[in-house]
């Protein structure tokens, strides 16, 4: 059976709307895009309408209709129902006029008291019958549409998901925590080290999941070049290669000063490739931002946003260990937020000298 189906009225002309049925549930897919300019599900209304007089026609019961949209599924079904079972007995041109106006009100805030969408996609619980037997009653054309694109998040949704979320994410596919409904990647590959690579979609639903506190599915955003989701894993500072690329370890800058605090290079280096561990500083520095409210030196309080301005004064706060020394860490030591803290580059600096006295 074809996933999307089109509704054709009566007299057996197309309207433009869609919709899908899942075991006894039947989505209706939400309108999109703009009118003229590749609209989709123009017809919302009218398709809705007839609907749900197949329905009642063919003696089937809406137990009860909710919004289904990307966007509010972290809400609890209770609180995004708009029809309850009592309500379905009302004629069908009546039920599409008060799911239009409670749909819009869903995941709206209290101080909103205008706007919503009234086309959202919508879904139906039904009793009476199984699939086959919903089909048949809806009637309607299978097609071949892609309507994935309606699934998807916006952008400004999908960039909540903060380099902490991104690095905790990947900590935890490292400890063995599952990633639902994602599998291994088949063309880039997340570096984490030399001998670690992860599959990015994966990585980037899991820091989802949690940052937005709803489960993300694959078929919410879209991965690849010049995507929300690449650009955002980079920008908490993992690399994206194609797959089967060699991974070359840069090299790290050590200034004379510091090679005289640690014991060694190997060892220098090793706490050096710690502290700047892909989307660890990125990560320390989102978490502190969420927590605070703000970018500061824990150590001499300085607010760099107040000396150097908002768009180059974060610049100058680093991350730096303060839990483990570089003497003390082994070689599989590894490194959680709550070890690091955030300093302005003078406080790192004076930071690092202090710790010859460790030696």
């Amino acid at each position: 059976m074809a996933r999307f189906f089109q509704i054709i009225s009566d007299d057996g002309s197309p309207i433009d709307a869609h919709f899908g049925i899942e075991s006894d549930e039947v989505v209706f897919h939400s309108r999109g895009g703009t009118k003229g300019k590749g609209a989709i599900n123009s017809e919302y209304a009218l398709g809705l309408s007839v609907l749900l007089v197949r329905l009642k026609r063919a003696s089937f019961a809406v137990e009860r209709v909710w919004v289904d949209s990307s966007r509010v599924q972290g809400i609890p079904i209770s609180q995004r129902t708009i029809l309850t079972s009592e309500e379905s007995q009302i004629p069908a041109d009546q039920i599409v006029k008060v799911l239009s106006t409670r749909m819009k009100a869903v995941g709206r805030s209290s101080s909103e008291f205008s706007g919503g969408n009234s086309t959202r996609r919508i879904r139906m619980k039904i009793s009476g019958g199984d699939a086959q037997a919903l089909s048949l009653a809806l009637g309607g054309t299978p097609v071949d549409k892609n309507l994935r694109s309606l699934d998807r998040l916006p952008a400004e949704v999908l960039r909540k998901v903060t380099a902490e979320y991104i690095w905790r994410a990947v900590q935890d596919l490292i400890s063995g925590v599952d990633s639902p409904g994602f599998g291994e990647s088949t063309d880039y590959d997340l570096i984490v080290d030399e001998h670690l690579r992860l599959p990015p979609k994966a990585v980037f639903g899991l820091a989802a999941t949690r940052a937005l506190g709803f489960q993300i599915l694959p078929k919410y955003f879209t991965a690849g070049l010049n995507s929300v989701c690449f650009d955002l894993l980079e920008d908490a500072g993992f690399r994206i290669v194609p797959k089967g690329n060699e991974v070359v370890e840069p090299v790290l800058p050590i200034l004379q000063e510091d090679r005289v605090w640690a014991e060694g290079r190997p060892k220098l280096v090793a706490h050096l490739r710690r502290e700047r561990a892909p989307g660890l500083s990125c990560a320390k520095k989102a978490e502190f931002k969420r927590v605070y409210g703000r970018l500061y030196c824990e150590r001499c309080k300085m607010d760099p946003v107040e000396i150097y301005g908002a768009e180059n004064g974060e610049a100058c706060i680093e991350v730096h260990h303060r839990a483990v020394q570089v003497v003390q860490m082994g070689a599989e030591h590894l490194t959680i937020l709550e070890d690091l803290q955030c300093l302005c580059a003078s406080c790192h600096r004076v930071t690092h000298r202090e710790l010859k006295s460790f030696r």
